[in-house]
């Protein structure tokens, strides 16, 4: 089974990714009951989830709630089937996306590199049954946004089910910044 550890935004920045999720799901007929907006962290195969509880704890304890800048650039994972936002500044969260690639492999877990050094990371919007020739000639699509700015305030652990309610395994609270 396939578990991935995600970043979540807090309710103030879904408010302003809901009309954007909306209009490129719109626009590229993606799948309407796709979970909310995320970032994807890493992709584990089979953990042992007693252990990996522990390590993903001691990972984020020292860690406070954080911003993310978006672009106004979309694009299409063909690998992962998603519509995606690229995120502009990537500092914090790939310095976490590292330290959790690290520290993961170092206990032996079984990691598929979601995130490589050569691709940028982005927020999940949609997931996509399937991707239309028109879509692959336009690699980038720009939209207007009101926003660039998004809070990410927990890491969650999930396993990808039918049911909603078996989505979601543990949530970690991020430290208030204040």
């Amino acid at each position: 089974m396939r578990y991935y550890l995600v970043a979540l935004f807090d309710d103030e920045s879904y408010k302003n990714l809901n009309p954007i999720q909306r209009n490129l799901s719109k626009k590229y007929r993606a799948n309407r009951n796709s979970p909310i907006p995320y970032i994807p962290i890493e992709a584990l195969e089979n953990p042992n989830l007693d252990k990996l509880d522990l390590v993903v704890e001691k990972i984020l304890k020292p860690y406070k709630i954080f911003t993310v800048e978006v672009s106004n650039i979309a694009c299409i994972s063909e690998v992962n089937k998603t519509l995606n936002i690229k995120i502009e500044d990537i500092g914090y969260i790939k310095r976490l996306n590292r330290l959790m690639n690290d520290t993961l492999k170092l206990h032996g877990f079984n990691i598929r590199n979601y995130n490589n050094n050569d691709l940028n990371m982005h927020i999940a919007l949609a997931n996509l049954n399937y991707v239309a020739k028109d879509f692959k000639k336009s690699d980038d699509d720009n939209f207007s946004s009101t926003f660039n700015t998004l809070y990410v305030n927990r890491i969650e652990l999930w396993k990808i089910s039918n049911n909603k309610k078996e989505t979601l395994i543990k949530s970690y609270k991020l430290k208030e910044k204040f």
